[in-house]
């Protein structure tokens, strides 16, 4: 029985070890992800909510957005975890509590609150004077 699960796991290993002979290596990223899959759906949903309360991607760091795809990955990996849990199937409750010390740390490193974004509505002052600045000369 041991010998069956060291064989496993060395099937396993060989099977992760990078390529031999000069062969590429092709790294995905979640550009390359089929939306039309749950799991995908998930992190892309949970990814454009998070940028939203963060102000918007357009007002976000590289490094926030990096943030926000590891968040988001996470979660989805979470719920798919929680759901096994809850339909009574076993999961690795080490695993579980290791993502999730995972998530909460980014999510405090990101900041726990929604931000707005920023306003940049003109005061009527502002209006009055660029919409009749022609008018006065």
């Amino acid at each position: 029985m041991v010998g069956e699960k060291v064989q496993a796991d060395t099937s396993d290993i060989e099977s992760e070890s990078p390529p031999k002979g000069g062969q590429k290596v092709r790294l995905k990223t979640l550009a390359d992800l089929d939306r039309r899959t749950t799991a995908a759906r998930v992190v892309f949903e949970l990814r454009d909510s998070l940028a939203s309360d963060l102000g918007g991607k357009a007002n976000l760091s590289v490094m926030k957005l990096e943030l926000i795809d590891n968040v988001a990955c996470l979660g989805a990996m979470l719920k798919d975890a929680a759901a096994n849990y809850l339909e009574g199937k076993p999961i690795d409750i080490n695993e579980f509590m290791s993502l999730t010390n995972a998530q909460r740390r980014l999510l405090a490193d990101l900041g726990l609150e929604r931000r707005a974004l920023k306003d940049i509505t003109p005061t009527l002052r502002d209006y009055a004077a660029t919409q009749y600045a022609g008018a006065a000369s």
